[in-house]
């Protein structure tokens, strides 16, 4: 049985470091084929509302390419029962995945009739704990604008949209954050008069990118993060991120808010796009005929115009090289409406 330092997984099974001269017993070979399988597995069906690391875990891509090995039987190289190199190559998989670094060994797939040393079996599962530690940061993802509405007529208090983004069962859905995957928006303004509401509605938009949902909070460009994420929805919309404008126009935001269809069984997550204008040009601020302060102005009716734009964004782990696959959601951005 393996005496070295313990090498544990929050969440998950701790693991026994070996020393040099150790005989292996199939419990320390089946502790890191735990862990892999685990990682590897089904998305834990864990009640959304809040988060819990130890507790969220599951890519969903079928689990450990290999399967544990039995009390007194051998470890071989390659074998579906207690293979090594199976398990050294899910090893290598989930590394290549979140970029992770393969240690010492671990890269060099042990041959039939080979030994393991206690180097590369002790870095093996160091390699499993790097994995776990980085297990919702991919290496990198692929950003999508799924979907896109427009809104051309003349505004001035507010606009609203809603857009779904669905997956066809809860696990390719828990899965896809497990994984690192985004849900969000950006947005934009574009064409129109040239007035200085309209250009700070065009540089806030701009300076806010894409906002996105992760796991466990918001990411954007700039803007307000209200640090809640996809593990803290619930039935009821909740802010994800808001994006202020500048100068006279700071009461003027771009706020995302979201929820899920259930905490239980979620398949489908809403986002709630709302451009809020509730600046008033009668501070003498420049209208859109240029004068400040002056005319329809002067009772607060200023207005935007041109075409804003919102798109539904995705952000997909990027699976290229590791062999696995996150089904990323469908997105429907629904018609933009107001005043």
């Amino acid at each position: 049985m393996a005496s070295g330092s313990d090498v544990t997984v929050s969440g998950g099974t701790t693991m026994v470091g070996v020393n040099s001269g150790d005989v292996i017993d199939a419990d320390d070979f089946n502790n890191m084929r735990t862990n892999v399988n685990t990682l590897l597995g089904t998305a834990a069906d864990v009640s959304l509302g809040s988060f819990t690391a130890s507790n969220t875990y599951g890519w969903g891509q079928g689990g450990a390419g290999v399967n544990a090995a039995s009390q007194g039987g051998l470890i071989r190289a390659d074998n579906a029962t207690g293979g090594f190199k199976r398990l050294q190559d899910d090893i290598q998989a989930m590394c290549a995945f979140l970029g992770v670094s393969v240690r010492s060994g671990v890269g060099t797939d042990v041959a039939d009739g080979g030994t393991i040393s206690a180097t590369t079996w002790s870095n093996s599962q160091l390699n499993i704990q790097d994995c776990w530690n980085a297990r919702f940061s991919p290496a990198s993802r692929t950003n999508t604008t799924a979907d896109s509405e427009t809104y051309t007529s003349q505004w001035n208090t507010s606009l609203t949209a809603e857009a779904t983004f669905t997956w066809a069962n809860e696990g390719l859905c828990r899965a896809y954050f497990n994984g690192g995957g985004r849900i969000g928006f950006s947005a934009s303004r574009a064409g129109g008069s040239s007035t200085t509401q309209n250009t700070n509605w065009t540089d806030t938009l701009s300076a806010m990118g894409s906002a996105f949902l992760l796991h466990n909070t918001g990411v954007g460009s700039s803007g307000t993060n209200a640090g809640i994420g996809f593990y803290e929805l619930t039935t009821s919309y909740q802010t994800i991120w808001t994006k202020f404008g500048s100068g006279s126009y700071s009461s003027n935001f771009f706020k995302m808010e979201m929820k899920v269809n259930s905490t239980s069984n979620p398949t489908v997550v809403t986002a709630k796009a709302t451009f809020s204008d509730p600046h008033a040009e009668g501070s003498g601020a420049l209208g859109p005929d240029g004068i400040a302060g002056t005319g329809d102005e002067a009772f607060g009716n200023d207005f935007i115009d041109g075409t804003m734009t919102l798109n539904g964004r995705t952000g997909t782990p990027d699976a290229s090289g590791s062999g696995f696959s996150f089904t990323a959601p469908t997105v429907s951005v629904g018609s933009i409406s107001g005043t």
